[in-house]
Order: C-alpha cells, then structure tokens, then sequence
C-alpha cells in the first residue's frame, strides 16, 4: 500500500515537472513613469531575451494615452508618443517570441503640469551639457508652436531664431518687429511658445544659446515650416507634414530599396521619423553609429540616404556614397561634421517626398579636452534620446523560465530513473518469493 501511494506522488510530481518545462504564459508589471500633458516626449521600450525574435504584439485590455502608440519590429517593442489627455492609464498587451508569450501590464501617470524639476548646481565657467534640443514644427498661419530645451551647467537661456542659411540671427526677444504679428512668449526658459506665426517666418530654425560665465553653447535649430489647411509646406521647404498613423503596429527599419529613381508623388503619404539619430562627442578611432527609425503609414517600404556637412546647414549638406541604410557608421577622424538622413516611403510604385531628420552633430575631442563636471542631481530628459522609461524585465522572465525548466528537468530525470530502480526491485522480490515457493 505504501509503494503505491509513493507511485500516485511519484506520477504527481511528474506531471509538474512536464508542465513547468513546458513554455508558457507568463506576465510582467511596468510602469513607465509620470509625464506632462502636451509636452513629454514618451519613449518606453520592451526586449525580448538572448536576442530572440518578437513574433508579434497584441493589445488585450486597457487603453494609452491619445498621441501615444505602440510599434514592434524583430529587436523590440516600444512605445512612443506625446500624451494629449491626462489620467492614469492602464495597459495589457502580450508580447509573443518563438519561445514563450509575455503578458505585460503597463501603466503611467499623465499629469496636467509638469513636476518642479530637481535644483541643478551649477558650476562657474563648467562646460555646459545640452540634454535637449527645441524640434521641428509644422504649423499654420497664425497658429502656435512650442520650443523645449534643456542643458546641465548653464546659468541663463537666449533664444534665436536663425534663417535656414545661418546668415541671420534674430533675438526671440527683438523677433516681433522683425515678424509683424508675431508673439513670443518664455523668454529665458525651457519652453518658448510663439503665436499668430506668420508666413513668413518659414523655413527659419528656432536656437537655444545656453551661457555658464564666458562659455556658451547652442542647440540643434528646430525648423519651422508653415503648411496649408491639408498640412503640405506651402514654401520651398523639402518635407512633409508628418501624417499621424491610424495602425497601432508597423515593421520598422525596413531595408533600404533602389526607389530613388521613381518620380516623386507629391500626393504620396510620407514616411514618419518616431526616433531621431544622436549626437555624439568621440575621441579619436571611437565609432558611433547613427540610427534613425521610422514608419510608413500606409505599410509601404522605407528607403533611406545619409547627408553630411560641416555646418550645421542641411542645404550645404551632400549625400555620401552607399550611405542608404537605417543606421550610418560615421567615418569621421577629426572636427565637427553634421549628419542628416532623408527617409521616403513607396507604396503601389509611387513615392512620396522626403522626410529629413534633425541635425546630428559628431565632435571628434582630444584627450586634452576637460572632462564634463558631472551634476549632483541631473534632471531626466522626457525625449527619445534620453528613453524615457527602460527595458522591462521580459529578459529576466525569460531566464527565469529557462532556469525553471531545466530544475524540472532534472527532476523529471530524477523521477525517471527512481522508477526504473523501483520496477528492478520488484522484480527481484516478485523471484524471490517463487523461490520460496518451490
């Protein structure tokens, strides 16, 4: 009777061992953060482990923020976007892999205002670090457009507006005469708003001048482009309005194909750029890799070229050879050089016009050069460089699971071979006894 009871806990026990080896649903709980309504850029990013593919995404119940989406390709998931309506936001989705699906709750705070940033110490004469710079606006006459930029040991904030050849620069303070019309508020903060825009005022680039003492240091411009009621630039201005995708998932990095040579169709939806390429200070022989990422709102195939120049003036820029992928590996040995990268989109044979990135500027430093003094207390940058929110614990799910299931696999082994000693046993009391017998 105990041997059998020992069997019934024995096959028990087995059965467990198979379902944990098993893979399976398992789930995850992130939070990405609080954000300001209108104004935080929201970047928040999902790997899978050991690089394995993400086979697919899915939402199962509760909604994001509106303006905010979530994309996959083969790397990753990711969500992205700038919240229009404050609240507390619930999501779950599924992330599937060849191996296992990933249940993932995700959940942020979307706030009307934004939380009083940490107390910077600002060192004299330190060498300022630019967090972030103002990005482009599309914009109607006489709309509203807003400039947000953010830098560690600076004492004041100067905003410009510069002309697309750099050959004028205006105060923003000094910018309604030279812009009948024109209203400029935010002087000397992080956020300058300008309103009743005129036309004339396109194809201009807004600056941030940060000052420490005599230092100085500028921001990438931020280009404005006035366009008509159905959001086409009415100037000469070589871009699109980015037109808002109504699919929630898209393949990203599409390969590069040879579209170049089709006629441009100005009636083409344009591609969207949701990630920017950075900027980057090297020392010499350091490597840096651009990377810009972007979607085709209508499921159409990406096509892409690298530009470059010494200023930062994209039409001074000049297209370099080969340079026709999602990422460009700058060969770069010395200087400054500035890098763009024109992205279309090719659907049904037709090709749209060109959506161009912002300015990524590449600084090749000397060893001699004084090293940054790091703050105390850095305030966290809401844009896509700085990635808002992280990578989620899906990767540590994933070994987690591994590491289950090659315990249990020991233990079916275990079981396994308890049972072959078992049955050895019986036979040879089951001999025995026929012996006694004769």
């Amino acid at each position: 009777m105990k041997k059998m009871q020992n069997r019934i806990v024995l096959t028990l026990v087995l059965t467990l061992c198979i379902a944990c080896a098993l893979p399976g649903l398992y789930a995850s709980a992130e939070s990405a953060g609080t954000f300001t309504k209108g104004v935080d850029d929201i970047y928040y990013e999902f790997y899978s482990a050991n690089g394995l593919p993400i086979t697919g995404v899915a939402f199962l119940s509760g909604s994001l923020p509106p303006g905010v989406a979530m994309y996959w390709d083969q790397d990753r998931a990711y969500i992205t976007g700038v919240p229009q309506e404050e609240g507390f936001y619930i999501t779950l989705f599924a992330v599937a892999t060849s191996e296992a699906v990933a249940q993932v709750e995700l959940s942020m705070n979307v706030s009307a205002t934004a939380p009083a940033p940490a107390q910077q110490t600002v060192v004299p004469g330190a060498q300022i670090q630019i967090t972030k710079s103002p990005t482009g606006e599309y914009v109607e006459v006489g709309g509203t457009a807003k400039f947000v930029a953010r830098a560690n040991n600076a004492e004041r904030l100067v905003w410009r507006i510069v002309s697309n050849d750099t050959t004028n620069t205006v105060q923003a303070s000094e910018a309604a005469d030279y812009f009948p019309g024109l209203q400029v508020s935010g002087l000397g903060q992080e956020t300058l708003i300008l309103s009743n825009i005129p036309r004339s005022l396109d194809g201009w680039r807004i600056e941030a001048q940060f000052w420490n003492g005599n230092r100085h240091a500028e921001s990438n411009g931020a280009l404005v482009t006035i366009v008509d009621e159905n959001g086409r630039p009415i100037g000469a201005v070589p871009t699109a309005a980015p037109t808002a995708s109504t699919e929630p998932f898209f393949a990203l990095n599409t390969p590069s194909v040879g579209s170049q040579d089709l006629p441009v169709n100005n009636e083409a939806r344009t591609a969207n750029i949701v990630y920017q390429p950075q900027s980057a200070e090297l020392l010499p022989g350091e490597g840096h890799t651009l990377t810009v990422m972007a979607t085709s709102p209508n499921n159409g195939t990406l096509s892409y070229q690298w530009y470059s120049a010494a200023t930062d003036n994209r039409s001074a820029a000049l297209p370099i050879g080969g340079a026709s992928e999602a990422t460009y590996t700058v060969n770069q040995t010395e200087g400054t050089a500035y890098y763009w990268v024109a992205v279309w989109n090719t659907k049904d044979g037709s090709r749209s016009q060109a959506v161009y990135s912002d300015a990524a500027e590449v600084t090749i430093v000397t060893p001699g050069t004084p090293t940054p003094v790091p703050t105390p207390m850095p305030t966290p940058v809401p844009t896509p460089a700085q990635r808002i929110g992280g990578a989620s614990n899906i990767s540590f799910q994933l070994i987690l699971f591994g590491a289950i299931g090659v315990l249990a696999l020991i233990a079916l082994i275990g079981v396994v071979i308890y049972l072959r000693a078992d049955a050895k046993q019986k036979a040879a009391e089951e001999e025995e006894e026929r012996r006694n017998q004769n």
